[in-house]
């Protein structure tokens, strides 16, 4: 089991330029997340927008996972993309995760025992926050994992 430093913090409300998708099953996630986020850096790059703040969110939907992936925005719409916001959240266990995604289950699994002994419930969609993911082997990646919470 991964042993990742966990935080309480509060969630600042985001404004994302973004695709959403679902995905039945988890094997479709890499199939999903890296193209949507290839697609949504064209249209910003087409305006001349930053991609500094990477940002996927994560949701149960009735035929598998919601993905919602962009990055932050604050300029006018853009075709090709949607404009999403997130909402602020007031308590939110976070972990960061170094390394590959391959290996992110892990540092989920962390998380949420810890989200458990302190005493919480998981309470909405989770997000991943890419610090760094500028090489593509992934070996020096850093994302934090954010899970809203509410007292249990």
């Amino acid at each position: 089991m991964s042993r990742i430093e966990i935080v309480e913090k509060p969630l600042p409300a985001v404004r994302l330029a973004a695709r959403t998708a679902i995905a039945a099953e988890q094997a479709e996630m890499s199939t999903i997340v890296g193209p949507a986020f290839d697609a949504v850096a064209d249209a910003l790059n087409s305006v001349n927008a930053s991609l500094a703040r990477p940002i996927a969110q994560y949701s149960s939907a009735e035929d598998g996972m919601q993905v919602t992936v962009g990055y932050e925005y604050s300029g006018p719409a853009i075709d090709g993309v949607e404009i999403i916001e997130l909402p602020a959240v007031g308590t939110a266990v976070c972990g960061v995760h170094l390394g590959a995604m391959d290996g992110i289950q892990n540092s989920w699994m962390a998380l949420h025992e810890e989200i458990i002994a302190r005493g919480f419930l998981p309470s909405g969609p989770c997000r991943e926050l890419y610090v760094r993911a500028e090489s593509d082997d992934q070996a020096d990646w850093v994302t934090e994992l954010q899970q809203p919470v509410t007292r249990s």
